[in-house]
């Protein structure tokens, strides 16, 4: 039987990467960005409009653009900043998850990439 999770053996730099020269919002702690560019993906930091950020210590990586046509399993995220969150898990990778989230626009959801640091729980809803 195949797992709800979609596991995968990318980490979030590598998913980064396919998103390079594509727009992107980063959110932390006291921080949410405009959206910009994401122009490098590196080792440890990417680069958004000629500045550097740690991907890992965000709380959420916003992808902007038209997310995937496939969907997966509806899921219930419990984070450690924004409690429990809804939406369809699309990916795991080895340190992070990838979801399609509504929002309150009937047919737009937000992409996102949150870092496991920031995963309390994962659960099919």
């Amino acid at each position: 039987m195949r797992s709800f999770l979609k596991p995968s053996r990318m980490t979030l730099m590598e998913r980064l990467a396919l998103h390079v020269k594509k727009d992107i919002a980063l959110e932390a702690k006291d921080f949410s960005s405009e959206p910009g560019v994401l122009q490098k993906v590196g080792l440890h930091f990417i680069k958004v409009e000629e500045q550097y950020f740690i991907p890992g210590s965000l709380q959420e990586i916003v992808l902007l653009g038209t997310p995937p046509k496939h969907t997966g399993s509806n899921v219930v995220v419990r984070s450690t900043y924004r409690g429990n969150i809804t939406g369809k898990i699309l990916r795991t990778g080895t340190d992070f998850v990838e979801l399609l989230i509504p929002t309150t626009e009937e047919d737009e959801r937000d992409w996102v990439l949150i870092p496991y640091i920031n995963v309390i729980s994962i659960e099919k809803s």
